[in-house]
């Protein structure tokens, strides 16, 4: 009883004091001067309350200052004025008690700030309002701020005209000013948010960051062009523990996210050079490479992937221009296109404008394939090509390349080409790949079909029959072409039942049309004679060779087969 009746008798001492300091603190010049000494203090100059400076609300102990300016604030640089509808300010009970009239928390209402013009180029809009949250991570006075919808007006260089942005809450906290007490900044406006949880150190940032942002939002082209170039600038959201200092971005336990595709692992940005430098991890569910192909197919950008190097403060500023790569892609899938494959395992490298890409696995039509793909500087419109892929369905491979036949068994490709980019790929006399390929069957296979039946036919000397097999086996072939702009040449080798096949075709671009000869070899047994040699004169025990040729006309999807007389020879 005691207890409670101390207790009863301190909260009634609180209540008496409050009633009579309150009504002495908040009004008249001490409220005013208190609130004005506050504000300049966070904003580092000259405030002034235009309008009338009223008690909020008793049961927070708040006061609202209304028309509110700030005629100058070299402690929000790059802020050079701005002004505010009203500011409310939450007192802070405990200095109150103790006769010191402090507050805990300040609220900006329609605030409309006009930064310094930026002679350095253009910023990304939310990167410039996140430099100015980071500048008050230093600065600030004030324990918890809140902007509510602020407006920010910025001027890129000495004579373009000035743009709105706006947001819907900007909130800093700190409650602690040492140097490294940590802080919450949250962003937000439609189609963007940001929330970051962690502490300043000098010119190191680290903590939790997550943000989001629309497709249309500039910011998110901006990222995806520094983080993630190869990905298009599409919606995207990322979450991880941050490490932000003045020459280096970089994201552990990352976590970003592409419409429904997903990848993890860890992102570093250095821009201490010229260019920037991004190397990295990443493991994606699916990595989809359609719309990057396509944009280098369309548009000739001299080979180099577009990035974003930092300006005095890291990245906050992004210009598109080269940046070096180091990268290490995974996927469990890869999508270019209707074409799918996977998994596959890369890595991407960069140097002054110098492109590869190695593909250390990816799984395909049954079989595994690894390549390389490079763009040389001194010929941007253009990319290399080579690889090797083994144990590949090839009918899977005949029927994804849209090819007019059916042919079955394991097969291997090699391949070095040369694929026209940009400009170059849409003209006529430039636009097809040109090189060398290999197609091997070491294990046999089979032609099936029509080609396969006439084929078959053709090498057996005999009219196509109208039911007849469908299936010309082969015991080991090999194909390799040259590939130019106007057509194919291929060199055909073979084997089947005991011949020996060989020939020389061509298909002709852009209509398909083929022509070339094949021909078949087959030996014979030897033919024993008892008088030690046959009448012709022929040894006796030798063996002969029946060989035919063939002429191939037509197109690749209806080819014409005409046989030449078959000859005998010893």
């Amino acid at each position: 009883m005691k207890c409670l009746a101390a207790a009863g008798a301190c909260a009634g001492l609180a209540l008496v004091f409050l009633a009579v300091a309150v009504p002495r603190f908040l009004d008249g010049d001490v409220a005013r001067k208190s609130f004005v000494k506050a504000l300049s203090a966070w904003s580092g100059g000259k405030v002034t309350l235009a309008g009338q400076l009223r008690i909020a609300s008793f049961a927070t102990l708040s006061v609202e200052a209304s028309d509110v300016r700030f005629h100058d604030a070299p402690g929000l640089d790059p802020v050079q004025r701005g002004s505010a509808e009203t500011v409310t300010a939450v007192v802070n009970l405990s200095a109150l008690l103790l006769g010191d009239l402090e507050y805990r928390k300040f609220v900006v209402s329609s605030p409309r700030f006009v930064l310094k013009r930026d002679a350095g180029g253009r910023a990304a809009d939310e990167l410039a309002a996140a430099r100015l949250a980071l500048t008050l991570v230093d600065r600030s006075s004030l324990p918890d701020i809140q902007l509510r919808d602020p407006v920010f007006y910025i001027a890129d260089g000495a004579l373009r005209p000035y743009r709105r942005v706006a947001f819907e809450r900007i909130t800093l906290k700190r409650p602690d000013r040492a140097a490294a007490a940590p802080f919450a900044l949250s962003m937000r406006k439609p189609g963007f948010e940001l929330a970051f949880k962690g502490e300043r150190n000098g010119q190191k940032v680290s903590g939790q960051l997550k943000l989001a942002a629309a497709g249309d939002q500039p910011l998110a082209a901006h990222l995806i062009a520094a983080l993630t170039p190869w990905e298009t600038a599409s919606g995207f959201s990322l979450e991880g523990d941050l490490i932000w200092s003045r020459e280096r971005f970089s994201l552990d336990n990352a976590s970003l996210s592409f419409g429904d595709r997903t990848a993890t692992g860890v992102l570093a940005l250095d821009v201490s050079d010229d260019p920037a430098r991004l190397e990295g991890t990443l493991a994606y569910d699916t990595l989809d490479v359609t719309p990057m192909w396509a944009a280098a197919r369309g548009t000739s950008n001299g080979g180099e992937m577009d990035g974003s190097p930092g300006g005095g403060y890291p990245p906050v500023r992004v210009e598109r221009r080269a940046v070096d790569l180091d990268i290490r892609l995974s996927a469990d899938r890869l999508r270019a296109g209707a074409f799918e494959a996977g998994p596959v395992a890369l890595a991407v490298s960069a140097r002054s404008g110098h492109l590869s890409i190695d593909v250390a696995e990816l799984a395909l039509f049954g079989g595994n394939a690894i390549a390389r793909v490079e763009i040389d500087p001194a010929r941007p419109s253009a990319m290399w090509v080579t690889g090797t892929a083994k144990r590949l369905d090839a009918g899977a491979l005949a029927s994804a390349l849209q090819l007019p036949l059916s042919v079955r068994g394991p097969a291997t490709v090699r391949l070095g080409l040369n694929v026209p980019l940009g400009a170059e790929a849409a003209q006529a006399e430039t636009g097809t790949a040109s090189g060398r390929f290999a197609l091997l069957f070491p294990l046999g296979g089979s032609l099936d079909g029509v080609a396969g039946r006439t084929l078959g036919a053709a090498v057996a000397g005999s009219d196509v029959p109208a039911g007849g097999r469908e299936r010309f086996p082969f015991a080991a072939a090999r194909i390799d072409g040259t590939l130019t702009g106007n057509g194919v040449d291929l060199d055909v080798q073979g084997q089947h039942e005991g011949q020996k096949i060989e020939g020389k075709l061509r298909i002709a671009l852009p209509d398909a049309a083929v022509s070339g000869t094949l021909s078949t070899r087959r030996a014979e047994a030897p033919v024993a004679t008892s008088g030690g040699a046959s009448k012709g004169g022929v040894a006796s025990g030798s063996a002969t060779a029946r060989s035919s040729k063939l002429v191939l006309s037509g197109t690749a999807a209806a080819p014409v087969l005409s046989s030449h007389e078959a000859s005998l020879s010893n």
